[in-house]
């Protein structure tokens, strides 16, 4: 296992022929993917935050369902091709910027722009456990009121080894850049900052948790 480097990440995603989802089943990705998406339960009046955006897809996906759309990732490649769609679909209500977990307003003053939602699918699990609940705690200090926190990815319902044969299925490397946490730690520190919080198992190693500040 593989010490977590922030930089080596966005390396990752950054190279040309890097697929984030190419080791994700499209059946368990997907479905994961759209049930977190309608968890947040989106209206016109919503600012969105996703949080891992990649390409763009889940950011341009929301832009029809509320005002504004903030699509947040640590690697400028996919940033770059996320603008690129925005443009040719002449989408006014998306920005995309550099920020990660552990430093959200990298590149614009995240706290300041009225989040109520927030997207995370797929990519908590690249933080090591040590550093889960400060990015927790991250994410929970950009609503200034009341405000929904969608989480759905990897995440442990049960011991992994018994599901080695199953890594590829749900996009797990067992351990080499990807750390999922189990539930009750996850819930343990969502809880802990004040949100209650609803769980969904979709697969021993991957579900979705809906916390409400």
């Amino acid at each position: 296992m593989q010490e977590y480097d922030k930089n080596s990440v966005a390396k990752m995603f950054d190279e040309k022929n890097y697929n984030r989802e190419a080791r994700v089943s499209d059946a368990i990705h997907d479905r994961i993917n759209q049930l977190s998406f309608e968890k947040l339960k989106l209206s016109p009046t919503d600012i969105l935050l996703d949080i891992g955006t990649g390409n763009g897809n889940n950011a341009i996906s929301a832009a029809k369902y509320c005002s504004h759309v903030i699509g947040l990732d640590i690697s400028k490649k996919s940033l770059e091709t996320a603008r690129e769609r925005v443009s040719e679909l002449e989408l006014e209500n998306i920005t995309f910027a550099i920020g990660s977990f552990e430093n959200p307003s990298e590149e614009m003053d995240i706290k300041s722009q009225g989040i109520t939602k927030i997207l995370v699918t797929y990519s908590l699990h690249h933080l090591p456990d040590t550093m889960k609940p400060a990015a927790l705690k991250n994410l929970a200090g950009i609503f200034k009121g009341k405000g929904r926190l969608v989480l759905g990815d990897l995440m442990l319902f049960e011991n992994p080894k018994a599901h080695i044969a199953e890594f590829n299925k749900v996009g797990y490397d067992g351990g080499e850049s990807d750390f999922p946490a189990t539930v009750e730690f996850l819930l343990k520190h969502l809880e802990a900052l004040g949100a209650k919080c609803q769980v969904e198992k979709f697969h021993p190693l991957a579900g979705i948790i809906i916390a409400d500040f």
